[in-house]
């Protein structure tokens, strides 16, 4: 039996145009039927790419097809509420791009939604696919690097690469602070709220975030923002996310990269150079290194994310990382734009209240 899936926005290509191309490649089991964007053209482009038979005219028209079985919702942040609770009403599956909500208010009634239909309800955190995150994981896990007792992972982008189509070169929606509700930290941090759950498995309990605008680029939104978590488990966790990158290959080591550093050792990814993982710790005689290469680098994550759906979809595993996930990870990030903003260190409880 086919998973007939439909793409619902394209705003976030960066994760819609990877997924159709996986789809297109050929995934078992797995198509897309359907894609809606409010720019017909644009749509009607991007379904003539990837072979997609049918270009819906209305959200309200795609969610009505009784031959679609999920949704990618891939649309800007600010209509993500709304369009996971029509899915959820409609009795389709959600795969989410990041981050879940403008709120972790709005967050919360798309979860309570979800859970209400009895839908699988999951995030597009690819980080979490990424072979060099997996294996990083898998070392904290066995031991090798003792007991975490810090984290670091930023990211240096420059703000040329994030446009709001793959023609486009300027940041559209990503810089309008109505629907995307904040800059370069809540567009790239969230992710990395998320990789500190998936990596240590703690919960963060309080941050402390300051979150800015650093170049002379003509922004409503933040180009610039770090914060300080602690997590349940005594960790303490440093997330930086930039749009201030001087130009794409201006970092002097990797753009993305990521030090955890342990009772026994540490684990240093570093994700777009060559090797994209070193370990040192119990059981290794200096350093042990890990690299990949092609699609197994990076873009597999995208492929693995669509099967991982699918499989939950099937009733075969649980979701990689569901709404409450991205709830988690919203909150982290909404506690720092706070904190930014009172100067105060903020409280999260166990369910993502700050």
């Amino acid at each position: 039996m086919t998973l007939k899936l439909a793409v619902l926005g394209l705003h976030n290509h960066y994760h819609a145009f990877p997924m159709a191309g996986f789809v297109q490649q050929g995934i078992d089991g797995v198509a897309i039927a359907a894609v809606f964007d409010e720019r017909q053209a644009y749509a009607a482009d991007f379904a003539r790419q990837f072979g997609i038979p049918t270009v819906a005219p209305s959200r309200d028209a795609l969610l009505a097809d009784p031959g679609i079985d999920a949704v990618l919702v891939m649309s800007h942040t600010a209509a993500h509420r709304d369009d996971v609770i029509a899915c959820a009403r409609a009795g389709k599956h959600v795969l989410l791009d990041k981050p879940i909500a403008l709120t972790v208010a709005e967050a919360e009634e798309m979860v309570a939604a979800a859970d209400a239909a009895g839908i699988v309800f999951t995030l597009a955190y690819h980080v979490r696919f990424l072979p060099a995150y997996q294996r990083a994981r898998q070392l904290i896990e066995a031991g090798v690097i003792g007991r975490p007792m810090t984290m670091k992972m930023s990211i240096r982008c420059p703000l040329r690469y994030v446009t709001d189509t793959p023609t486009s070169n300027v940041p559209g929606w990503y810089a309008d602070p109505a629907l995307a509700g904040g800059g370069g930290f809540l567009d790239h941090a969230v992710h990395y709220s998320d990789a500190m759950r998936y990596l240590l498995g703690s919960e963060g309990v309080s941050v402390f975030g300051q979150i800015a605008r650093l170049t002379d680029h003509a922004l409503a939104v933040d180009d610039y923002g770090v914060c300080l978590v602690t997590t349940d488990r005594g960790e303490i966790v440093t997330l930086e996310s930039t749009w201030h990158a001087a130009d794409w290959y201006s970092p002097m080591t990797s753009m993305e990269e990521c030090l955890i550093v342990g009772t026994a050792g540490e684990i240093h990814v570093h994700h777009q150079k060559s090797p994209q993982l070193e370990v040192s710790g119990r059981g290794i005689d200096g350093r042990q290194y890990f690299d990949w290469q092609g699609d197994d680098r990076q873009m597999i994550a995208y492929r693995q994310m669509l099967v991982a759906f699918a499989e939950a979809i099937a009733g075969k595993r649980k979701p990689v990382a569901d709404g409450r996930d991205g709830l988690r990870a919203l909150a982290i990030i909404e506690a720092a734009y706070t904190s930014s903003a009172t100067g105060q260190v903020v409280a999260i409880d166990k369910g993502g209240q700050a």
